[in-house]
């Protein structure tokens, strides 16, 4: 059961991977420095400086499943908790059907990596939570006024599995034309889809970007995939 409101955001930071390690991996970039990220505009890659030198042939992904429980919801200023936020089971399979789907078909884009089962058989370890939705309206103002924009911030993490360091790691706000659908969800919805592919294909470009490799075959924008 997905839970709302009252969670707060440095707990779910830190269930999403050791803030300890990211202290000590970031603060090496220097003050004044620029994080390595693949280049694109307004990026939120932040890649490891040090990759092991068999991470080029790294091709074995497992995507786990995403950590749902800690998400918040954010209301617009003033705007009481909303209860009906509040997500089933059955709503909670099909976001994570979502999201694996997603991920799935960027990865697998141009053959560059393979999508394993279970963790044992992979390299490479994609952790995913949902850390909040903002909604831009309250529930009466959006249902009266047609007002369905939002935005979600999701948290990132490949993790090598031979060492269990992470490698790249994203935390990044995005929005979505009906964040609604992430109240209602009944079944595949435009809009989820839409913005979790884009995180798909940022995934792709970081890890081909640790690896070294040339993007020969480039996503087109907006997909499909």
């Amino acid at each position: 059961m997905l839970k709302n409101a009252l969670i707060a955001l440095p707990c779910t930071l830190l269930i999403l991977s050791g803030c300890a390690e990211f202290d000590a991996w970031s603060s090496g970039l220097g003050a004044a420095a620029t994080p390595p990220a693949a280049a694109a505009p307004a990026d939120r890659l932040y890649l490891a400086q040090n990759t092991p030198a068999d991470l080029a042939v790294y091709r074995r992904v497992y995507i786990a499943p995403a950590n749902l429980a800690n998400m918040q919801v954010i209301q617009p200023e003033g705007a009481r908790t909303d209860p009906e936020w509040w997500v089933t089971e059955s709503e909670d399979t099909l976001l994570q059907r979502t999201i694996a789907h997603e991920f799935t078909l960027a990865l697998t884009y141009g053959l560059d990596f393979t999508i394993v089962n279970n963790p044992q058989e992979a390299q490479l370890i994609v952790n995913t939570a949902v850390v909040a939705v903002h909604p831009d309206e309250a529930r009466a103002t959006a249902a009266g006024a047609g007002q369905t924009g939002g935005s979600i911030t999701v948290s990132l993490a490949v993790v090598n599995v031979a060492t269990e360091k992470v490698l790249l790691r994203s935390v990044d706000t995005r929005a979505s034309e009906n964040i609604w659908a992430f109240n209602e969800v009944n079944g595949e919805d435009p809009a989820l889809n839409a913005v979790f592919a884009s995180w798909g294909a940022d995934l792709r470009r970081g890890i081909l970007a640790l690896q070294g490799r040339t993007d020969t075959t480039p996503m087109p924008a907006g997909g499909p995939y």
